[in-house]
Order: structure tokens, then C-alpha cells, then sequence
């Protein structure tokens, strides 16, 4: 990719756009976005040109939203988990993605983190297996299916 790709943590002054980032990844509600983008523990965005084209959370389940799914598999609370992950349309497969969890593992191991865990949709496992993330468990959160992935720092 030939433009310059800024990875940013996300500010108040940008919140607007990840929101708008999220909501056309048809992630979640906005009133569930709104939320999150305020909540969780960090965020990265990829800025070209300006614009926010990406966006990356990360999170420790402390509501336990996965804990039921994932039964005796559960991590506990101090499980880091990815949150909102999306990439704007017009720039997938640019490797914009790839920069935005590379980031937030760095991250994580700079905090000497183990381990970073996803709650994945059939339509993204394969990314998550290609960047280095095993299936732990299967499950079904609100009547979605959902893969449970783990990726271990070495």
C-alpha cells in the first residue's frame, strides 16, 4: 500500500468517526458501539489521508459476556479479549487490519500479557487462524454462532 498509514490511539476528537467506522461494519447496534468505543480498556485507530479507516478495542471481560458460552473454558476476568475490530470497505485487504492487531499485541506484551482471546463469526475465523489465533471453543451467544480463539504471546 503506497499511503501513509498512521496508527493513532483513539481520542474523544475521533470517537464520532469510529463510531461511524463501526456501525458500517454492521457490528452492533449504535446504542452497543456508543457504549463500548466509551468503555473499553484502549483503542487504535489507522488514520489515511485524515480519515479513520480502522479501528481496534481491547478489553477484559469483567460482565462476563462470554463466560456461559464458553462454560469450563472460560479465561476469567483478566483475560484480554479484541473488542470493535473493523477496517473501512474501500480499504480492506491492505493490511491496515493486520497493523491494528499487530499494535494491540505489541501492546499487550509490553504489559507482559500472556495471551489475547476473540469472540469470532464463521466469517472471520480464518483471518484469526491466519494471524496466529487457535480454536478454543465453539459457542452461541444471542442466538449467534460464535468461535472462541486464543493466540499465545511466546
Amino acid at each position: 500500500m503506497n499511503q501513509d498509514i498512521q496508527i493513532a490511539s483513539l481520542t474523544k476528537d475521533r470517537l464520532g468517526e469510529a463510531i461511524s467506522l463501526v456501525l458500517r461494519a454492521k457490528l452492533d447496534t449504535r446504542e452497543e458501539i456508543e457504549y463500548h468505543l466509551h468503555h473499553l480498556d484502549e483503542h487504535r485507530i489507522a488514520v489515511i489521508n485524515g480519515d479513520v479507516v480502522g479501528v481496534i478495542g481491547w478489553y477484559q471481560d469483567n460482565v462476563h459476556y462470554a463466560d456461559t458460552a464458553m462454560g469450563s473454558k472460560f479465561p476469567g476476568e483478566k483475560a484480554y479479549w479484541v473488542g470493535f475490530f473493523a477496517v473501512d470497505e474501500t480499504y480492506r485487504n491492505k493490511g491496515i487490519g493486520s497493523l491494528l492487531l499487530q499494535e494491540l499485541e505489541n501492546v499487550l506484551k509490553n504489559k507482559n500479557i500472556k495471551d489475547l482471546w476473540v469472540s469470532s463469526v464463521p466469517e472471520t475465523r480464518t483471518y484469526y487462524e491466519q494471524h496466529g489465533f487457535r480454536l478454543a471453543i465453539k459457542g452461541v451467544i444471542g442466538g449467534n454462532q460464535k468461535f472462541f480463539m486464543v493466540k499465545e504471546f511466546v
